[in-house]
């Protein structure tokens, strides 16, 4: 039958039909419209809609909804249409999402917005479970300090803009802001921040990290108001002014700990030890260069660990370290790095007078190796240039090689369960049988014990030995009772992390090594002669090995071995070094 009437006329005769209640006769007339119009009115749609829902066929309503958002994603009222259908079919979760696709593209300005936005969040609620509620309101007071213990300062700070119930319960807990901790800090922190968490804390704060924040005057404040509960303080980064610092150290009568990560003058440092007499553990890990060593006004009768950091870039600065360490009497832990000084044949490394338990040396320029405590259970020692170790007294004869021996034969460790050597030439099997096992008498007789036997010396459970040559009457494997590592202290089963990298290491030294490492766990051999065949050694010989390193063994051709290590459950690294050149460069592993 042809269509003689207009869509908008078709449109008038549709809601005539509607308001009698006849809706199919409606549907028909809507349906008419529609087909009659190049581009359908979103009233057609709408119309049509209702007529359905009326006659409780939801899916078409449903789908002349979403062709009214089609033609008008600015237009409210598809989304208002198709969501009290959805509403009628009792499919919340998809209505919500269409109110919040409508949020996305009607303009706030629309006065229908705020419908849409209000029907969103009733949906939502009518979602949530019966009984929701604040937890805060209903949990034990214990039960929720639980929860929070967990929860960093900038989860704290963050929950509390949560609503005011729990912004009332958070800064009402003291507890929770004696940590002021800054160093998820985005943007410059304000004064008033730092003062309220002050207040919070009831001036108890007892741990501090300070972090993108250039108010020193409050920061003086806070270490007076605190004076005897301030314990740590840590700065992350901000500027430089050692006058003020100090005075903040001053005021911290009871400051034991201070680690100060940004760049600092070695002068500085001196200064701010000075004023720090209660400090038991100082860091300064980025010393800036300076002309001229600093002079060390002590003692420090309390300082147990000190880390001093060099200046990353050029060559080593000089350090007093003789001065420095005659004022630590209580000094347990030491760590410098990057340093010079202290380290000649005139003025040599001296620790034996201190009860060190873990000493580093890392990057650090001594000529003659250093007298070292029995104390010592952690030793890492890495000269910024090769160190050479002499194979016995008579070793070319000069005063430089007798102290050197010397130094050596008065460093017995029979506490030492962690050694590390990178940079040292010539090590010979005397000077590990003299530094681990033996203690010599007064006539100097490495072969005579005295003091010590091996059962009451501890054992290794890490060794690392890195960049080194040996003496050149070697001839014995490394890891056979006879070699270098074969003193009964290195190669026992209490071993379980070894690393032998860039070093002289063979198939045939990998075999010597499986039989009395039993619990090895994890081995470094990287850059070294191994070969595929010496990987799987390893992974059959070594039934606790979790963890393997061979990055730049290029006698290892292929990924066999690696995987047959890997089916054992050995996690493996094997890259090889990229190349120069034109050609493409590739990675393995």
């Amino acid at each position: 039958m042809a269509r003689t009437m207009s869509p908008e006329e078709y449109l008038e005769l549709g809601k005539i039909h509607y308001n009698q209640k006849q809706y199919e006769r409606a549907v028909e007339a809507f349906t008419n419209g529609i087909e009659a119009a190049t581009i359908p009115s979103i009233g057609l749609y709408d119309h049509r809609a209702a007529s359905y829902a009326k006659l409780n066929d939801l899916k078409s309503a449903v789908k002349d909804g979403r062709e009214m958002i089609k033609l008008d994603k600015m237009n409210v009222k598809g989304y208002l249409r198709t969501g009290s259908v959805l509403e009628k079919m009792n499919k919340l979760e998809t209505a919500i999402g269409i109110y919040r696709y409508g949020m996305k593209h009607v303009s706030m300005e629309n006065k229908s917005f705020k419908l849409l936005r209000r029907l969103h969040d009733e949906f939502t609620r009518k979602l949530s479970p019966a009984k929701a509620v604040d937890p805060f309101t209903v949990f034990p007071p214990e039960l929720i300090e639980m929860v929070i213990s967990y929860f960093t300062f900038k989860d704290i700070v963050n929950c509390h803009r949560v609503c005011k119930d729990w912004r009332t319960y958070l800064i009402n807990n003291s507890k929770l802001w004696i940590d002021l901790d800054l160093s998820g800090a985005r943007k410059d922190v304000s004064r008033i921040f730092v003062r309220n968490a002050l207040y919070r804390s009831k001036y108890h704060i007892e741990r501090a990290t300070i972090h993108r924040f250039k108010h020193f005057d409050v920061l003086l404040s806070l270490a007076t108001a605190c004076r005897d509960v301030l314990t740590q303080l840590e700065f992350i980064s901000g500027p430089v002014n050692v006058d003020r610092i100090v005075e903040v150290v001053q005021c911290a009568q009871n400051l034991k700990e201070l680690i100060y990560r940004d760049n600092i003058s070695l002068d500085a440092v001196a200064h701010i030890m000075h004023r720090g007499k209660s400090l038991e553990r100082v860091e300064f890990t980025s010393i800036a260069a300076s002309r001229s060593d600093a002079v060390w006004k002590g003692k420090f009768p309390k300082l147990d660990t000190l880390v001093l950091n060099g200046p990353t870039n050029g060559a080593p600065r000089a350090l007093n370290t003789t001065s420095l360490t005659m004022q630590t009497p209580a000094l347990r832990v030491l760590t410098l790095t990057n340093w010079s000084g202290g380290g000649n044949f005139s003025e040599p490394l001296d620790f034996s007078r201190l009860s060190l338990e873990k000493l580093t040396l890392t990057k650090y320029n001594f000529q003659v190796f250093p007298a070292l405590p029995p104390t010592l259970t952690h030793l890492i020692l890495e000269p910024a240039y090769g160190l050479y170790v002499p194979a016995g007294q008579n070793d070319n004869s000069s005063p430089w090689t007798r102290l050197c021996w010397r130094n050596i034969l008065n460093s017995h460790l029979p506490a030492l369960r962690h050694l590390s050597l990178s940079n040292f030439v010539a090590l010979s099997p005397s000077f590990f049988s003299l530094l681990l096992e033996t203690r010599t008498n007064d006539n100097k007789d490495p072969e005579v014990l005295d003091c010590y036997t091996l059962s009451t010396m501890t054992t290794l459970h890490h060794l690392s030995i890195r960049n080194s040559t040996f003496s050149a009457d070697r001839h014995h494997g490394p890891f056979s009772t006879e070699g270098i590592l074969g003193p009964l202290r290195i190669l026992s089963p209490s071993l379980q992390c070894l690393t032998y990298a860039s070093m002289m290491c063979s198939d045939d030294d990998v075999e010597e090594l499986v039989h009395p490492l039993l619990n090895l766990e994890a081995i470094d051999l990287s850059n070294t002669n191994i070969t595929g065949a010496g990987v799987k050694m390893l992974a059959d010989g070594l039934p606790k090995l979790a963890q393997l390193n061979v990055d730049g063994c290029s006698r290892i051709s292929s990924r066999d071995a690696i995987d047959y290590a890997e089916k054992k459950g050995i996690r493996v690294s094997w890259r090889m070094k990229q190349t120069g050149g034109g050609g493409r460069k590739v990675r393995y592993g």
